[in-house]
C-alpha cells in the first residue's frame, strides 16, 4: 500500500468526504448506498485506493453530484485556486447549495455587500 496518493487521487478523495459530509452523510450511509464497506470507502477518501471511473460515477450518483465536483481542475491557472480560502468555501457553498451562488449572481454589488456586513454581523 502506498502512503501517499498520486495528487489527483488526493483530491478526488477529499472531495469524496467534502461533499459526503455536506450532504449529512456518514462513511456508513454512503458505503452502504455504493455496496462497500466503510473501510473501503475510507481508503477511497484517503486516497489509498484509487476509485475507477465507474467507481466514481456510482459515488456521484448516490452523493447527487456532477463527476466534476470531484475531480480536480485541469488547467494549470486554476490549481491556485484551490489554495485560496474563499475558493474552498465557495467550493463548499455550491456543494451544500447549489442554486445559491448563481441567484447571488444576480444582486447588485451594494445589495451583495449588504448581505456580505449581515453575515458578519451575525456570524
Amino acid at each position: 500500500m502506498r502512503e501517499t496518493g498520486h495528487p489527483v487521487d488526493v483530491v478526488v478523495g477529499q472531495n469524496i468526504r467534502l461533499i459526503r459530509k455536506a450532504r449529512g452523510l456518514t462513511q456508513e450511509n454512503l458505503a452502504a448506498g455504493l455496496g462497500v464497506t466503510f473501510q473501503q470507502l475510507q481508503k477511497y477518501e484517503k486516497a489509498a485506493n484509487r476509485v475507477s471511473c465507474s467507481m466514481l460515477i456510482r459515488i456521484c450518483e448516490q452523493l447527487g453530484a456532477h463527476p466534476m465536483d470531484l475531480l480536480p481542475p485541469v488547467s494549470s491557472t486554476a490549481h491556485a485556486l484551490i489554495d485560496l480560502p474563499w475558493y474552498r468555501d465557495a467550493q463548499i457553498v455550491h456543494i451544500a447549495q447549489p442554486r445559491l451562488l448563481p441567484e447571488l449572481r444576480r444582486l447588485s454589488r451594494s445589495q451583495l455587500h449588504t448581505l456580505l456586513m449581515a453575515a458578519r454581523a451575525f456570524a
